[in-house]
């Protein structure tokens, strides 16, 4: 998956939310508790009392391991979707929200950076960047499909990933939306390509005006 930071020092006043396929998990990744204490506890929600210790732990662990993640990126809002259901793991892809900020303090933040940014092949992408400009409901933005290898992985065994992120710009606030679904399984592309286009219209921004 992409990693983008948030500025820690850049406080928004917003929350988005968007409405995502079944099967999928929302990470607690604005929770302050022990990863472990969240880890088990989501286990235990989805796959409920009397599930072995050895599939509850596995499940805690890809709980964990999302939610770190996230944090460490700084995601808004972070979600692993699973196939068929929650019994086989790993999930197949990841769903995150970021806000991203202008250069220039002060001023508002704008698309064509994210379509240089991301729409640009590098050495880690693969074969061309699919970059289309859309008319969401949560405001203009830009839609890009591509294939990468991480640029940084402690795993020694690594993986091509796809993902298909929409930067979009709500009018009502100063920072552009990043709305990233990333996959390693291509097996599942058709799916999830579809299932990203079907989530991006869904994003709400609430505006804290207190």
């Amino acid at each position: 998956m992409t990693a983008r930071r948030q500025d820690d020092r850049h406080p928004v006043n917003w929350i988005p939310d968007v409405k995502v396929p079944r099967n999928t998990l929302r990470l607690p990744v604005a929770s302050d508790r022990p990863l472990k204490e969240l880890g088990r506890e989501a286990a235990l929600n989805i796959l409920g009392l009397g599930t072995p210790e050895d599939r509850l732990e596995k499940f805690a662990r890809v709980i964990r391991d999302g939610t770190q993640s996230c944090q460490n990126r700084r995601a808004m809002m972070g979600a692993l979707i699973f196939f068929p259901d929650y019994n086989r793991l790993p999930p197949i892809a990841t769903v995150d929200i970021f806000s991203g900020h202008s250069r220039e303090p002060g001023k508002p933040s704008f698309l064509e950076f994210y379509r240089e940014h991301l729409g640009t092949p590098d050495k880690s992408t693969v074969g061309p960047v699919e970059v289309t400009d859309l008319e969401l409901p949560a405001g203009p933005a830009i839609r890009f499909h591509r294939r990468y290898w991480p640029k940084q992985s402690l795993d020694p065994i690594a993986h091509l990933w796809e993902e298909v992120t929409f930067s979009i710009r709500p009018p009502q606030i100063s920072e552009t939306v990043l709305l990233t679904v990333a996959w390693a399984e291509l097996k599942f592309s058709e799916a999830l390509i579809n299932a990203a286009d079907a989530i991006a219209p869904t994003l709400a921004i609430k505006v804290d005006d207190a």
